[in-house]
């Protein structure tokens, strides 16, 4: 969808709701001084285009036990990025994937409890994809912006 079509009280929900998604609509509405009823319209209109694509809770995943995320740089021959990114989507450490260009084909993120197994993924559950040629970690000391 192109922004044209977001007008300044569309750029406004989506900016209060990307700040506190758990907000109602009544408290939009009085965020924004408008009607219930127009937030109810636009909210579920932003929806429908898939400007909004879902809401979600924002954990604290060392609150869980994984404290460490590394960002791995993948370099595989271009027949087989999709083999690869097929593989990776079905990884429980891999948090998010992404095409790029540059130095690498793929850049993924994952978080871990421990080095030991950051290692692990990389020594084992990369090696056994012999698409990949190579690898590149790089470990998070401190994530300022999520």
């Amino acid at each position: 969808m192109s922004s044209k079509k977001l007008d300044e009280i569309d750029l406004k929900i989506i900016e209060n709701l990307k700040a506190n998604g758990r907000l109602s609509y009544k408290e939009l509405a009085q965020k924004l001084s408008i009607g219930i009823a127009t937030v109810f319209k636009r909210v579920k209109r932003l929806e429908r285009l898939g400007v909004i694509k879902g809401y979600t809770a924002i954990v604290d995943d060392s609150a869980l036990g994984k404290a460490v995320t590394g960002y791995i740089g993948l370099e595989v021959r271009p027949s087989d990025t999709s083999k690869v990114l097929e593989e990776l989507m079905k990884m429980d450490e891999v948090v998010e994937v992404a095409t790029v260009t540059g130095a690498f084909d793929i850049l993924v993120k994952v978080k871990v409890s421990s080095l030991e197994e950051l290692r692990n993924f990389i020594y084992i559950k990369t090696t056994q994809m012999k698409e990949i040629l190579k690898t590149t970690t790089m470990i998070a000391l401190e994530i300022l912006k999520s």
